[in-house]
Protein backbone atom coordinates (compact mmCIF):
# COMPACT_ATOMS: atom_id res chain seq x y z
CA UNK A 1 0.00 0.00 0.00
CA UNK A 2 3.02 2.32 0.45
CA UNK A 3 4.39 1.72 -3.07
CA UNK A 4 1.82 3.86 -4.88
CA UNK A 5 2.48 7.06 -6.83
CA UNK A 6 0.67 10.04 -5.22
CA UNK A 7 0.22 11.90 -8.51
CA UNK A 8 -1.43 8.89 -10.11
CA UNK A 9 -3.64 8.47 -7.06
CA UNK A 10 -4.77 12.10 -7.41
CA UNK A 11 -5.43 11.64 -11.13
CA UNK A 12 -7.51 8.52 -10.50
CA UNK A 13 -9.44 10.32 -7.77
CA UNK A 14 -10.17 13.12 -10.24
CA UNK A 15 -11.68 10.66 -12.72
CA UNK A 16 -13.77 9.04 -9.99
CA UNK A 17 -15.14 12.41 -8.92
CA UNK A 18 -15.98 13.35 -12.50
CA UNK A 19 -17.69 10.00 -13.03
CA UNK A 20 -19.93 10.60 -10.01
CA UNK A 21 -20.66 14.28 -10.77
CA UNK A 22 -24.08 14.52 -12.40
CA UNK A 23 -23.48 17.98 -13.84
CA UNK A 24 -19.72 18.13 -14.21
CA UNK A 25 -17.35 19.70 -11.71
CA UNK A 26 -15.30 22.86 -11.50
CA UNK A 27 -11.54 22.80 -11.07
CA UNK A 28 -11.99 24.19 -7.56
CA UNK A 29 -14.38 21.37 -6.65
CA UNK A 30 -12.01 18.75 -8.06
CA UNK A 31 -9.11 20.33 -6.22
CA UNK A 32 -11.02 20.22 -2.95
CA UNK A 33 -12.36 16.72 -3.53
CA UNK A 34 -8.92 15.26 -4.23
CA UNK A 35 -7.05 17.37 -1.64
CA UNK A 36 -4.59 18.68 -4.24
CA UNK A 37 -3.01 22.07 -4.78
CA UNK A 38 -4.40 24.34 -7.47
CA UNK A 39 -1.36 23.76 -9.70
CA UNK A 40 -1.59 19.97 -9.38
CA UNK A 41 -5.32 19.96 -10.13
CA UNK A 42 -4.66 22.16 -13.16
CA UNK A 43 -1.91 19.91 -14.53
CA UNK A 44 -4.02 16.79 -14.05
CA UNK A 45 -6.90 18.35 -15.95
CA UNK A 46 -4.61 19.61 -18.71
CA UNK A 47 -3.22 16.10 -19.14
CA UNK A 48 -6.70 14.62 -19.41
CA UNK A 49 -7.75 17.37 -21.83
CA UNK A 50 -4.77 16.57 -24.06
CA UNK A 51 -5.87 12.94 -24.36
CA UNK A 52 -9.59 13.79 -24.58
CA UNK A 53 -10.36 11.88 -21.38
CA UNK A 54 -11.94 15.07 -20.05
CA UNK A 55 -13.53 18.04 -21.79
CA UNK A 56 -14.23 21.56 -20.56
CA UNK A 57 -17.74 22.86 -21.06
CA UNK A 58 -18.75 26.43 -21.80
CA UNK A 59 -19.81 26.91 -18.17
CA UNK A 60 -16.24 26.11 -17.07
CA UNK A 61 -17.11 22.74 -15.60
CA UNK A 62 -15.27 19.57 -16.57
CA UNK A 63 -16.76 16.23 -17.51
CA UNK A 64 -15.57 12.88 -18.88
CA UNK A 65 -15.02 12.80 -22.63
CA UNK A 66 -14.93 10.41 -25.59
CA UNK A 67 -11.25 9.58 -25.26
CA UNK A 68 -12.24 7.08 -22.57
CA UNK A 69 -14.46 5.09 -24.94
CA UNK A 70 -11.73 2.65 -26.10
CA UNK A 71 -11.18 1.70 -22.46
CA UNK A 72 -14.90 1.25 -21.89
CA UNK A 73 -15.32 -0.86 -25.02
CA UNK A 74 -12.71 -3.25 -23.67
CA UNK A 75 -15.09 -3.90 -20.77
CA UNK A 76 -18.19 -4.46 -22.91
CA UNK A 77 -18.17 -8.22 -22.34
CA UNK A 78 -17.83 -7.75 -18.61
CA UNK A 79 -20.77 -5.36 -18.62
CA UNK A 80 -22.79 -8.12 -20.28
CA UNK A 81 -21.89 -10.36 -17.35
CA UNK A 82 -23.29 -7.71 -15.02
CA UNK A 83 -26.48 -7.64 -17.08
CA UNK A 84 -26.82 -11.36 -16.36
CA UNK A 85 -26.17 -10.69 -12.67
CA UNK A 86 -29.04 -8.16 -12.71
CA UNK A 87 -31.35 -10.95 -13.76
CA UNK A 88 -30.19 -13.01 -10.79
CA UNK A 89 -30.95 -10.10 -8.45
CA UNK A 90 -34.36 -9.54 -10.00
CA UNK A 91 -35.26 -13.18 -9.45
CA UNK A 92 -33.90 -13.17 -5.90
CA UNK A 93 -36.01 -10.12 -5.03
CA UNK A 94 -39.15 -11.43 -6.71
CA UNK A 95 -39.06 -14.97 -5.34
CA UNK A 96 -38.32 -13.88 -1.77
CA UNK A 97 -40.27 -10.61 -1.73
CA UNK A 98 -37.24 -8.74 -0.45
CA UNK A 99 -34.83 -6.07 -1.70
CA UNK A 100 -31.30 -6.95 -2.76
CA UNK A 101 -28.20 -5.32 -4.20
CA UNK A 102 -24.74 -6.10 -5.56
CA UNK A 103 -21.86 -3.98 -4.28
CA UNK A 104 -18.22 -3.70 -5.28
CA UNK A 105 -15.17 -2.20 -3.63
CA UNK A 106 -13.69 1.06 -4.85
CA UNK A 107 -10.62 1.99 -2.85
CA UNK A 108 -11.86 2.49 0.72
CA UNK A 109 -15.54 2.66 -0.21
CA UNK A 110 -18.27 0.24 -1.17
CA UNK A 111 -20.28 1.11 -4.27
CA UNK A 112 -23.82 -0.08 -4.97
CA UNK A 113 -23.55 -1.39 -8.51
CA UNK A 114 -26.86 -3.20 -9.06
CA UNK A 115 -30.12 -3.33 -7.13
CA UNK A 116 -33.50 -5.02 -7.32
CA UNK A 117 -36.73 -4.43 -5.45
CA UNK A 118 -39.79 -6.62 -4.94
CA UNK A 119 -43.15 -5.45 -6.21
CA UNK A 120 -43.88 -3.23 -3.20
CA UNK A 121 -44.60 0.48 -2.68
CA UNK A 122 -41.56 1.08 -0.44
CA UNK A 123 -37.92 0.61 -1.47
CA UNK A 124 -35.22 -0.21 1.07
CA UNK A 125 -32.06 -0.20 -1.03
CA UNK A 126 -30.08 2.91 -1.86
CA UNK A 127 -29.84 3.96 -5.49
CA UNK A 128 -27.24 2.44 -7.80
CA UNK A 129 -24.05 4.45 -7.52
CA UNK A 130 -24.47 5.07 -3.79
CA UNK A 131 -21.21 4.99 -1.82
CA UNK A 132 -20.60 4.00 1.79
CA UNK A 133 -17.50 3.49 3.94
CA UNK A 134 -15.86 0.18 3.07
CA UNK A 135 -16.06 -1.16 6.63
CA UNK A 136 -19.78 -0.48 7.05
CA UNK A 137 -22.36 -3.22 7.57
CA UNK A 138 -22.48 -6.75 6.26
CA UNK A 139 -21.52 -5.49 2.80
CA UNK A 140 -18.21 -4.31 4.18
CA UNK A 141 -17.69 -7.60 6.01
CA UNK A 142 -18.31 -9.54 2.80
CA UNK A 143 -15.93 -7.38 0.77
CA UNK A 144 -13.25 -7.65 3.45
CA UNK A 145 -13.71 -11.33 4.30
CA UNK A 146 -10.48 -12.38 2.52
CA UNK A 147 -8.37 -9.58 3.99
CA UNK A 148 -6.15 -10.35 6.96
CA UNK A 149 -7.21 -8.96 10.34
CA UNK A 150 -4.31 -6.51 10.48
CA UNK A 151 -5.37 -4.88 7.22
CA UNK A 152 -9.00 -4.74 8.38
CA UNK A 153 -7.86 -3.01 11.58
CA UNK A 154 -6.00 -0.43 9.48
CA UNK A 155 -9.10 0.25 7.39
CA UNK A 156 -11.20 0.69 10.53
CA UNK A 157 -8.65 3.09 11.98
CA UNK A 158 -8.43 5.12 8.75
CA UNK A 159 -12.19 5.34 8.15
CA UNK A 160 -13.07 9.07 8.17
CA UNK A 161 -16.78 8.56 8.90
CA UNK A 162 -18.20 8.34 12.43
CA UNK A 163 -20.16 5.09 12.07
CA UNK A 164 -20.81 2.27 14.53
CA UNK A 165 -18.10 0.09 12.98
CA UNK A 166 -15.54 2.84 13.55
CA UNK A 167 -16.45 3.12 17.22
CA UNK A 168 -16.97 -0.61 17.74
CA UNK A 169 -14.46 -2.56 15.59
CA UNK A 170 -15.80 -5.83 16.96
CA UNK A 171 -18.86 -5.32 14.77
CA UNK A 172 -16.64 -5.64 11.71
CA UNK A 173 -14.58 -8.55 12.99
CA UNK A 174 -17.60 -10.50 14.21
CA UNK A 175 -19.32 -10.16 10.84
CA UNK A 176 -16.13 -11.14 8.99
CA UNK A 177 -15.79 -14.22 11.20
CA UNK A 178 -19.40 -15.18 10.46
CA UNK A 179 -18.73 -15.01 6.73
CA UNK A 180 -15.53 -17.02 7.01
CA UNK A 181 -17.36 -19.65 9.07
CA UNK A 182 -20.73 -20.01 7.31
CA UNK A 183 -20.51 -17.92 4.16
CA UNK A 184 -22.77 -15.02 5.18
CA UNK A 185 -23.33 -12.42 7.89
CA UNK A 186 -26.50 -10.82 9.27
CA UNK A 187 -26.94 -7.36 10.75
CA UNK A 188 -30.19 -6.85 12.65
CA UNK A 189 -30.67 -3.06 12.79
CA UNK A 190 -27.23 -2.29 14.23
CA UNK A 191 -26.69 0.46 11.69
CA UNK A 192 -27.51 4.08 10.97
CA UNK A 193 -30.24 3.10 8.50
CA UNK A 194 -32.23 1.08 11.05
CA UNK A 195 -32.72 -1.80 8.61
CA UNK A 196 -31.66 -5.45 8.61
CA UNK A 197 -29.35 -7.01 6.05
CA UNK A 198 -27.65 -10.26 5.13
CA UNK A 199 -24.58 -10.36 2.86
CA UNK A 200 -22.38 -12.96 1.19
CA UNK A 201 -19.20 -12.48 -0.82
CA UNK A 202 -19.06 -13.15 -4.54
CA UNK A 203 -15.70 -14.65 -5.48
CA UNK A 204 -13.92 -15.28 -8.77
CA UNK A 205 -12.30 -18.51 -9.90
CA UNK A 206 -9.20 -17.74 -7.83
CA UNK A 207 -11.20 -17.20 -4.66
CA UNK A 208 -10.72 -13.43 -4.57
CA UNK A 209 -13.75 -11.40 -3.47
CA UNK A 210 -15.05 -9.31 -6.38
CA UNK A 211 -18.42 -8.22 -5.01
CA UNK A 212 -20.91 -8.54 -2.15
CA UNK A 213 -24.49 -9.72 -2.60
CA UNK A 214 -26.92 -8.38 -0.01
CA UNK A 215 -30.57 -8.86 0.82
CA UNK A 216 -32.21 -6.04 2.78
CA UNK A 217 -35.38 -6.03 4.82
CA UNK A 218 -36.84 -5.63 8.28
CA UNK A 219 -35.89 -7.47 11.44
CA UNK A 220 -38.84 -9.85 11.07
CA UNK A 221 -37.50 -11.00 7.68
CA UNK A 222 -34.46 -12.54 9.32
CA UNK A 223 -36.01 -14.55 12.12
CA UNK A 224 -36.27 -18.33 12.57
CA UNK A 225 -36.83 -20.56 9.56
CA UNK A 226 -37.24 -17.60 7.24
CA UNK A 227 -33.69 -16.52 8.03
CA UNK A 228 -32.36 -19.98 7.19
CA UNK A 229 -34.30 -20.05 3.92
CA UNK A 230 -33.02 -16.60 2.94
CA UNK A 231 -29.46 -17.64 3.71
CA UNK A 232 -29.76 -20.62 1.38
CA UNK A 233 -31.20 -18.43 -1.38
CA UNK A 234 -28.50 -15.80 -0.84
CA UNK A 235 -25.64 -18.31 -1.03
CA UNK A 236 -27.11 -19.92 -4.14
CA UNK A 237 -27.50 -16.52 -5.83
CA UNK A 238 -23.94 -15.53 -4.83
CA UNK A 239 -22.66 -18.69 -6.53
CA UNK A 240 -24.64 -17.80 -9.65
CA UNK A 241 -23.22 -14.28 -9.61
CA UNK A 242 -19.74 -15.72 -9.27
CA UNK A 243 -20.22 -17.47 -12.60
CA UNK A 244 -21.82 -14.39 -14.20
CA UNK A 245 -19.59 -11.59 -12.97
CA UNK A 246 -16.32 -13.16 -14.14
CA UNK A 247 -13.90 -10.33 -13.50
CA UNK A 248 -10.73 -12.40 -13.89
Amino acid sequence: MKNTIPAVEKAMATLVLLASARNGASQAALQQGTATTASTAYRILQTFLKHDWVRKRQDGHYELSHGLLPLLLAFRQRLEHFDHAQGILDRLASENDIACKLSIRQDNEQLTLLRAEPDAPIALTGRSGSRFPLIEGTVGAALLSREDDERIAELIHDCPTAIAEKEQPELVFNAVRDIRRRGYAVNIRKNRWNIAAMSAPVSNADGAVIAALTIIGLEADFQGKKRQALARCLLHAAAECRDSVALT
